[in-house]
């Protein structure tokens, strides 16, 4: 593992499974893209600061009649300066969903005989399973009831992490929203005002 000063230019996109970030980190050694599922709690902007790399590889996917190989670089920790959350370009083709990624790559254990009858799938397939929207019991798991301040695990399967941040960012009251996150601390803070 290396730590590094550095950029990451963290960019939102639409995709077919909804909201998805990915990002772009400049650092001394080199320019790498980023898919790691703790970046979709940040809003898209510019961050500054520290960050930990636990690997750089080679990631590719395929994009309509395009093959992209790409640098890669998986975070294991950030530790921000400053940011600027505001629209960003990255200058990368377009990118394919890390969720359908990671749908893939499940797909082909769950193939296996070695399933585990008790990990993260089961609430994955719990989720997947209720034709409602899933209760914030079921979402949150061991965290719920939520506190005043509430710190998501990225390790968690993409999916049950997007569902997480989806909750926690459309909890309005009175047109304002109830949950905020702290950038530099990785919280989400409940607002004291509402």
């Amino acid at each position: 593992m290396i730590q590094a000063p550095g950029q990451l230019t963290i960019k939102t996109i639409n995709g077919r499974n909804g909201l998805f970030n990915v990002g772009q980190i400049d650092l001394e050694i080199g320019q790498f893209s980023v898919r790691d599922a703790m970046l979709d709690e940040y809003s898209e902007g510019v961050y500054r600061g520290t960050f930990a790399i636990r690997r750089i590889y080679a990631g590719s996917y395929q994009t309509g009649n395009r093959f992209v190989i790409e640098t890669r670089a998986e975070l294991a920790h950030i530790w921000l300066d400053n940011f600027d959350e505001r629209p960003v370009i990255i200058d990368e083709p377009v990118n394919i969903d890390p969720l359908a990624e990671e749908r893939a790559a499940q797909q082909q254990l769950t193939q296996q005989p070695t399933a585990s009858p008790h990990d993260e799938s089961n609430t994955q397939q719990s989720l997947a399973n209720e034709s409602h929207e899933p209760s914030p019991a079921s979402i949150f798991g061991e965290l719920w009831p939520l506190g005043n301040v509430v710190k998501l695990d990225p390790t968690l399967n993409r999916e049950l992490m997007r569902a997480q941040i989806n909750y926690l960012k459309t909890q309005l009251q009175d047109g304002k929203r109830v949950w905020l996150f702290q950038p530099q601390e990785k919280i989400w803070v409940k607002q004291a005002d509402i």
